[in-house]
């Protein structure tokens, strides 16, 4: 009896970590957003005035990273 206890305790310890190992392979591999500086300030602007200005974003992750509906704030 003790030594299947202890064959199915190995069987467990196995499982649990193969997902945990899965798991941590899976993070690793998410993308992951950097925005240099965030935040813009235009200061005082005239009504109807076009304004521009560049973001630079960089994807520090392993994964691709998808950027979708983006709105002005």
């Amino acid at each position: 009896m003790r030594t299947l206890g202890m064959v199915l305790l190995g069987c467990l310890v196995l499982i649990v970590g193969t997902g945990l190992l899965h798991a941590a392979e899976e993070q690793e591999a998410a993308p992951i957003i950097e925005v240099e500086k965030p935040i813009y300030d235009f200061g005082q602007v005239l009504q109807g005035k076009v304004l521009k200005h560049d973001f630079r974003v960089v994807n520090r992750g392993r994964a691709p990273l998808e950027i979708w509906n983006v709105k002005p704030g």
